[in-house]
């Protein structure tokens, strides 16, 4: 099959787990897991998903990014970043040897590791999962697209490791790689991940912004906004996906995400997950927009345009066993995730820290546009 016919048809953590007990690999008939990664990300929240199925779980990755995670376990030191294949081809003999029955890749920066790896390791495992993103699809103009719509248009594929391409290109050339060379694959094409986790604990732009304004509790300026839907990927629902996808040999390409949710349901979990607030002020959008809370970038799930933010199909997924949990539960492990990273609740959203501006919007701006609205 080649590129264009892909791009067209390829649509038809508890804490226990980790620091869970080394298991000298091979001794028993348990299935192996290779997730390349797995320390970073929504790694660990994989790893814990697997380890908690019973399932043999062995890393690949450099050993730099939080290497106190899943200590005991098997680790593949390998720095797929290196051109030429050379991180991969130094991999020690005993691991080559190992046929995998199930591999898990979350890559997004060049699509030539991705390739690189498959090139290297192909006929060595059973079923690949790779991480993904809606962001595939070329056009966001209508509401409930399917896995059948057509993916971007794409630049030729990168010679070198190293490439400038945004993200979605990335990922979509990434799927195309995976495509040209296996059959054996799942693909999940998530929409706004969320979990305990963050992708960089160190950076509160990462923070989930409305779960840690409920858990603070006070008067809370929300957008008053017709049809506003909501769409986003719990990770453990996603997770606990990818598990039953490998028991049950489920391949293709899957949007993955909760279906599409007025803004006041979620509100309602926010609202379960953290108590009542003071006083919920909810302001036309016209006004908040006019006052400089834009929608998305400023005000966070809220998006307007394109069409189809916050509604793809979910439908295929769902008949395949997906099942995406409350999103009360998702927001309260978001919530433990932010105290557990922040005790003292410190984080400042929408202020300049060291010379950068936050995400979101302050406090101040909040009540500030509070008293603007209710003065009339």
């Amino acid at each position: 099959m080649n590129k264009r016919e892909f791009v067209k048809t390829i649509g038809a953590v508890s804490l226990s787990t980790m620091v869970a007990p080394f298991k000298t690999f091979g001794t028993n008939n348990t299935k192996k897991v290779l997730v390349l990664g797995g320390r970073g990300f929504m790694g660990p929240s994989i790893v814990a998903s697997f380890l908690d199925s019973g399932y043999d779980v062995t890393l690949l990755n450099r050993g730099k990014t939080n290497p106190h995670l899943f200590s005991n376990l098997p680790i593949i030191i390998c720095d797929r970043e290196k051109e030429d294949k050379q991180g991969l081809k130094s991999i020690d003999k005993k691991f080559k040897e190992i046929h995998w029955d199930i591999v898990v890749d979350t890559w997004q920066k060049s699509p030539k590791a991705v390739a690189d790896f498959l090139d290297v390791f192909k006929g060595s495992f059973d079923h690949y999962h790779y991480i993904s993103t809606v962001s595939v699809y070329d056009k966001w103009d209508k509401k409930f697209i399917e896995e059948t719509e057509p993916l971007n248009p794409l630049p030729a594929f990168p010679e070198k490791i190293e490439s400038e391409f945004r993200y979605a290109i990335r990922k979509t050339l990434a799927e195309v790689a995976i495509g040209e060379r296996i059959e054996n694959y799942t693909i999940y094409r998530s929409h706004g991940m969320k979990d305990f986790r963050v992708t960089d604990p160190k950076d509160a732009n990462d923070e989930p912004f409305w779960p840690v304004r409920f858990f603070r509790g006070g008067e809370i300026l929300l957008p008053k906004v017709k049809n506003h839907h909501i769409q986003v990927t719990d990770v453990k629902s996603l997770t606990n996906f990818i598990v039953h996808c490998s028991e049950t040999k489920t391949f293709g390409a899957y949007n993955i995400a909760c279906n599409p949710t007025p803004f006041k349901d979620y509100v309602s979990a926010l609202i379960h997950a953290t108590g009542v607030p003071e006083k919920l002020h909810w302001i036309e959008g016209e006004f908040l927009m006019e006052h400089g809370l834009e929608p998305y970038k400023i005000v966070p799930l809220w998006k307007p345009r394109p069409a189809g933010s916050y509604y793809f199909n979910v439908q295929k997924a769902i008949s395949a066993g997906f099942v995406h949990r409350p999103l009360v539960e998702m927001v309260t492990d978001q919530i433990n995730g932010y105290k557990s990273r922040y005790p003292k609740d410190d984080v400042k959203f929408g202020e300049m820290i060291d010379g950068n501006m936050t995400k979101y919007y302050s406090a101040r701006k909040e009540k500030d546009v509070i008293a603007k609205w209710l003065a009339g």
